[in-house]
């Protein structure tokens, strides 16, 4: 029986779903391939013989009802909107030390603009961090 992975198919989240996928040692990545590796054109191994099925990024906690579907890579936004918590419930977890941390930027010459240093010090309380986690059922990772 073929195993079925389920993981997002816009650019950005197949390359990270697939960035884990290898990481916890399911495929293999040909070197080099940078943060948006595809399905079809980088994957070198697949020792599992895993079928990867592309669907959109909504429908991936859903397709955990599907017999043939053995995993799926589902980001917090949507897992936590089905009550399931990545610390708890995900087998494979990203780690604070991934390439795809969203972040908060601002331009060089406002750097040390005194308001930009008072939301730097709020965003980086306990409180936003405890916020987050609540929005995310327990799935928040603290990049700071």
């Amino acid at each position: 029986m073929v195993r079925q992975v389920a993981v997002p198919n816009d650019p950005t989240n197949l390359g990270r779903s697939l960035l884990l996928l290898q990481k916890v040692g399911l495929i293999k990545l040909k070197d080099g391939v940078g943060l948006l590796p595809t399905v079809f054109l980088d994957v070198v191994e697949n020792p599992k013989n895993l079928k990867i099925v592309e669907l959109e990024a909504p429908q991936l906690p859903r397709s955990l009802d599907d017999a043939q579907i053995a995993l799926a890579v589902i980001n917090t936004t949507y897992a936590s909107q089905i009550g399931l918590t990545p610390a708890k419930d995900g087998i494979f977890v990203e780690d604070k030390e991934s390439p795809y941390v969203n972040l908060i930027v601002t331009r060089e010459d406002n750097k040390d603009a005194e308001n930009v240093k008072k939301f730097v010090q709020a965003y980086q309380s306990d409180e936003v961090y405890e916020a987050a986690n609540k929005v995310f059922n327990g799935g928040a990772v603290k990049g700071w």
